[in-house]
């Protein structure tokens, strides 16, 4: 499930991010709109209308098998249909009734939904240290203040990202939820409270503790006191999903060489934070029971002043931006309340949002990784059509004012920062210039895209559909925040965190570092095919330690590239042999840097070989220490796991 790092499985369901819901979040609630206030769709012919000519054009435009859609209101399913094919090899059409979709992420609102019902009952407290809930895991204490229910639900408790036990390849390899939280539990890396950052690991503690409490799994709390009293008949947390089920379960399709492949069974080694399958009718029940204080047909699952707390906002970086309620965020814009979720696995993407005020809410779920964008222009398109377009900012008098300090790169705080898998935020910096007066961003995945400054600090995007606010501490920008990321925080990094020195200090280690290895590999031959004497015995040996802390270094490289192409997935699912393994050459290769290093010393004192040859040799030493140092700065010189 960023923008952080673009990993395989949606950067391991996402759900908060560089989401297609996060293209409503613009203007936060204090920002009115002149257009005209849009009637909610009275007419469900218009409406479907609607939506099957958006479906028809997007499906075909994103390569999409198949969708599936509901659309609530005034109490009632407005529209529940689906849209291509959930099984394109039989030719078996989505129906919205009958047919599942993974949901991803949408999961996690049934898993808050269960802890405010522990909190209406008497039983759990949002305010209380989570270990008091905790048998079979322990949150260490850390910055002098516990995590509570209230920080999991805002994804604010500090931990760190984690990819690994999120999935998991095969069935053999779930384990019970309490074990999985206790062998994969991420690092506390800041204060709770202080900045949010989307934790699926915070979700799966959450539901465990709601489970747990009444002493069933998961899957039999949310079975029993969600699914049945709204008669849910047609979801299931389970993995596989049982039998009688699983005939109408859609399969995932990559659109490949002109025609769906489908891919197997995605299993989410963190059930609550997002193994849920759903049909679109059973998640219409979900919606209007939110919507209607709590209740739909006769059965209740919270009472409505519980569904208000869950509703409100709870947390937010900044007053001018959108924040997060309990366990839903907030997509707000022209001043309407707007709240939901999206989720993402690598095959299966989705949105939920409801809009309170209106009494109105759509659920969306795509069959394919084209589902991305499709749900980014459905649901933009919905809002604009139900709740109006924004009115765009007005244009700057002039350049963004103190435009030095703005200026630079920043990361998405939702990533691991103790572990290997902070390699996979390389590439993943959120660049911000000036350009013709107006603030200009750019990252991967994320395009480019120009802000207008509308007081000190804040912008709008230009087409009025985003705000961003930059934090000024001791006089110095250290944050920048998204209104359409309520659930991240971006942090400002240094000039040798950045992309371009990164990538050019490992590039040049490299080349000089294969210079030595070829080159004085090279040497020796011709000394031998030429019978000459074989040279001192200790400038022998210095080039030895020094060609094989090059060698051990280049390995490295060229073993964790195969590693990357042949076996991605294995990274994020778990931590490979063949990973371990690679693991130790960099601590070799620090070990024989280290003479190397001693022996730079001596060929200098000794006068080793001519001027020429102490430069390279003293080249390639820096070229280790450059190389290990980027290694150490990304979790890869030691074992990390």
């Amino acid at each position: 499930m960023s923008p952080p790092a673009r990993l395989h499985r949606r950067t391991v369901l996402e759900g908060a991010g560089a989401l297609g819901v996060a293209t409503l979040a613009g203007r936060p609630v204090a920002a009115q709109s002149e257009n005209p206030e849009p009637s909610i769709p009275a007419d469900p012919a218009d409406l479907e209308t609607f939506v099957d000519g958006l479906m028809a054009a997007h499906l075909e435009a994103h390569d999409v098998a198949g969708a599936t859609v509901s659309v609530v209101g005034g109490g009632e399913t407005l529209l529940a249909k689906g849209y291509g094919y959930a099984d394109v090899a039989s030719e078996i059409p989505v129906s919205a009734e009958e047919t599942l979709f993974r949901i991803g992420s949408v999961s996690k609102l049934f898993g808050w939904t269960g802890v405010m019902q522990g909190v209406e009952r008497g039983d759990l407290d949002l305010g209380t240290d989570v270990n008091a809930y905790l048998e079979d895991v322990t949150v260490p204490e850390a910055y002098d203040e516990p995590i509570t229910l209230e920080h999991l639900g805002t994804h604010t408790p500090g931990f760190e990202d984690r990819y690994r036990g999120t999935f998991v390849e095969e069935r053999e390899e779930l384990r019970p939820l309490g074990e999985v939280l206790a062998d994969e539990q991420p690092a506390r890396v800041r204060p709770p409270g202080e900045l949010a950052a989307y934790s699926n690991y915070g979700a799966a503690l959450a539901g465990h503790i709601v489970a747990s409490q009444y002493g069933e799994s998961f899957e039999e709390y949310v079975r029993e006191n969600l699914f049945a009293p709204l008669g849910m008949e047609r979801s299931t947390f389970e993995q596989p999903v049982p039998d009688d089920l699983s005939e109408d379960l859609s399969g995932g399709y990559r659109y490949e060489d002109g025609s769906f492949r489908e891919g197997g069974f995605e299993y989410v080694g963190l059930p609550p934070a997002g193994s849920m399958s759903a049909t679109a009718t059973d998640m219409a029940r979900f919606m209007l029971a939110h919507l209607e204080g709590g209740e739909f047909d006769g059965g209740r699952v919270l009472e409505s002043g519980t569904v208000e707390e869950m509703h409100r906002r709870r947390f937010a970086h900044d007053e001018r931006v959108n924040g997060i309620c309990y366990g839903f965020y907030e997509l707000d814009r022209n001043g309407e309340r707007i709240i939901g979720h999206g989720g993402d696995t690598e095959l299966f993407h989705s949105g939920l949002l409801v809009l309170p005020d209106r009494d109105l809410g759509l659920f969306v779920s795509y069959n394919s990784p084209g589902g991305v964008r499709a749900r980014e222009e459905l649901i933009e398109a919905f809002v604009d059509r139900y709740v109006g377009e924004p009115d765009p900012p007005s244009e700057p008098a002039g350049a963004p004012t103190r435009t030095e300090m703005l200026a630079g790169s920043y990361r998405a705080i939702r990533m691991p920062y103790t572990t290997y898998e902070k390699a996979g935020a390389l590439t993943a910096t959120l660049d911000v210039r000036v350009e013709d007066d107006a603030l200009v961003t750019e990252g991967p995945g994320a395009g480019i895209d120009r802000w207008i400054e509308v007081e000190p600090l804040v912008f709008e995007r230009e087409d009025g559909k985003d705000t961003l606010v930059f934090r000024e501490e001791d006089g110095d920008i250290t944050h920048l925040f998204f209104g359409s990321v309520p659930a991240t925080a971006f942090e400002r990094l240094e000039w040798y965190e950045t992309t371009v020195p990164q990538t050019a200090a490992i590039g040049l280690s490299l080349l000089v570092l294969l210079t030595a290895v070829v080159g004085w590999s090279g040497a020796g031959f011709w000394r031998r095919y030429r019978r000459g004497a074989p040279g001192s015995e200790r400038p022998r040996i210095a080039r030895w330690t020094a060609g094989l802390a090059s060698t051990l270094c280049l390995g490295f490289v060229l073993g964790l590239g195969v590693l990357v192409l042949t076996d991605p997935i294995r990274l994020i699912t778990g931590t490979p042999t063949a990973l371990i393994a690679l693991l130790v050459l960099p601590v070799l290769a620090a070990i024989a840097t280290l003479g190397t290093a001693a022996f730079c010393v001596l060929a200098w004192r000794d006068g080793y070989w001519g001027l020429l040859g102490r430069l390279h040799y003293t080249l390639v030493t820096l070229a280790c220490l450059v190389f290990l140092a980027v290694l150490r700065y990304w979790n890869l010189l030691g074992f990390n796991l």
